[in-house]
């Protein structure tokens, strides 16, 4: 079964404390420096508090990251297109090598600018490396389709499937793996792990969000505890 350890507080220092070369994958999905706040037709006071260091792209884990990644290491950063270069740049400062840009297709799109741009139907991912690493089964494709998920069963505003993270994290680990989510959110990234058996430390810095946390990994048990049982 898989190892689960949230930690609340702020992941620049939380990062510090760990050892060099522990994780085999980071899966994060930093702030991207758009403020959010709430979601459209949605209560305006349902997304407290906001999110933490959102006011621009916030790079600054990036070399810590790099840090604690074994050789060979894999990285996983959602972003937005138009701050593509701030992370890039930030990456390669680091000794990354950018591999690839992941389009994630939402299937459904999304509001913004109704008569004046296209409709938002994708979300892109940046994955990186720490020296050089080969996939173990058939190379992934750069598209990968999941449907998000619903306004109303949002617990956090930039919420990710499950699905997608499941997908993300069986293409470049395997089982017993330590996979870091520096920023936790909903912890969505810790309840993927959980099904794909890796182990996962997750940071994040509203004590809220670690509630919601601590509640999800073991609603999660209890379903995978009861869905094992019919099976036996």
């Amino acid at each position: 079964m898989a190892n689960i350890e949230i930690i609340q507080g702020d992941c620049l220092e939380v990062m510090k404390t760990f050892d060099d070369n522990q994780f085999d994958l980071v899966l994060t999905d930093p702030p991207y420096g758009i403020d959010y706040q709430s979601a459209w037709r949605t209560d305006k006071s349902k997304w407290k508090p906001k999110i933490a260091n959102d006011k621009e792209p916030f790079v600054d884990w990036i070399p810590e990251a790099f840090r604690l990644l074994k050789d060979g290491g894999r990285l996983f950063c959602f972003y937005r297109w138009d701050v593509q270069n701030e992370f890039k740049n930030a990456l390669e400062d680091s000794k990354f090598s950018v591999k690839s840009q992941v389009i994630w297709d939402k299937i459904i799109h999304g509001m913004g600018d109704l008569n004046g741009e296209y409709a938002p139907q994708h979300e892109c991912i940046m994955y990186a490396t720490k020296g050089r690493y080969e996939f173990r089964g058939k190379r992934p494709t750069s598209i990968i389709q999941c449907q998000r998920v619903q306004p109303e069963k949002l617990l956090h505003p930039n919420e990710k499937p499950i699905k997608l993270l499941r997908k993300l994290i069986r293409q470049v680990t395997s089982k017993g793996d330590n996979v870091l989510d520096c920023f936790g959110g909903s912890f969505s990234t810790m309840i993927a792990c959980q099904h794909e058996d890796r182990n996962f430390t997750g940071i994040e810095i509203s004590p809220e969000y670690c509630e919601i946390a601590r509640k999800r990994v073991q609603e999660e048990k209890d379903k995978m505890g009861l869905f094992n049982g019919l099976n036996q």
